[in-house]
């Protein structure tokens, strides 16, 4: 007859139940630290799957020994944010002309808020047509810029502890239905988790980037929790 082995957190030392056992993935989460750690003696296989070709709006090359990608910010859908950011605006301009015309101040220091809304969407549609991310991968760092517009979620990374890149899907609920985002990640020993990018709307340009790095970087591909594979 088996032994039962008794599993426990190789963090905090918690008994785990068999809930948080994912044989899938050979690894386990603990309830009470959250930790992520692999089972023991299991032996992970990389995930066989395809190649992903370069993707649309996306470019690939290699430079002074670094691995290269750029990824255009234009999508189509922001023409939706440029109709109604124009009718957003218009519509303020008309607001405050009156209240300024006919001396109503306060009127117009009413609408301010909204004001800061309208110049919001403004920035966000001229960094949408023009803002490329690059990232850029090799000789020991993992570097993410993003411009010409100035935008947060730029950061240079050492890959000497860097173990695994994958992606993960998003999906948002909201009024008027739901919408999928994918986000490209990396983790690090000990399980640390840095998100390189984020709201990108074409799984393929996610899945794109991750085998690239992982392929110029030489990390063996094999499923995490969360892992969207395509």
């Amino acid at each position: 007859m088996s032994q039962l082995l008794e599993l426990k957190c190789t963090n905090c030392g918690s008994t785990l139940d068999p809930t948080d056992i994912s044989p899938q993935i050979a690894a386990a989460r603990c309830p009470h630290c959250h930790s992520l750690f692999a089972l023991p003696n299991a032996v992970t296989q990389p995930i066989p799957r395809g190649q992903v070709e370069l993707p649309a709006r996306m470019s690939l090359s290699e430079e002074n020994g670094q691995l290269v990608i750029r990824r255009s910010w234009f999508h189509p859908t922001v023409w939706i944010l440029v109709a109604f950011a124009t009718f957003w605006n218009g519509f303020l301009i008309v607001w405050h002309s009156i209240a300024l015309s006919h001396g109503m101040w306060f009127m117009s220091a009413f609408g301010l808020i909204h004001t800061a809304a309208g110049l919001a969407m403004i920035y966000a549609i001229l960094a949408t047509f023009l803002n490329t991310t690059t990232l850029r991968a090799g000789r020991g760092v993992l570097e993410v810029t993003q411009g010409p517009i100035p935008w947060r979620g730029n950061q240079r990374l050492d890959t000497g502890s860097l173990t695994q890149i994958f992606c993960r899907q998003k999906i948002h609920h909201g009024k008027n239905g739901s919408s999928t985002s994918y986000e490209v990640e990396a983790i690090f020993h000990g399980n640390q988790r840095r998100t390189l990018l984020k709201g990108i709307k074409q799984a393929d340009q996610a899945l794109f980037i991750e085998q690239q790095i992982e392929k110029f970087l030489r990390i063996v591909d094999q499923r995490v929790e969360g892992d969207f594979i395509g």
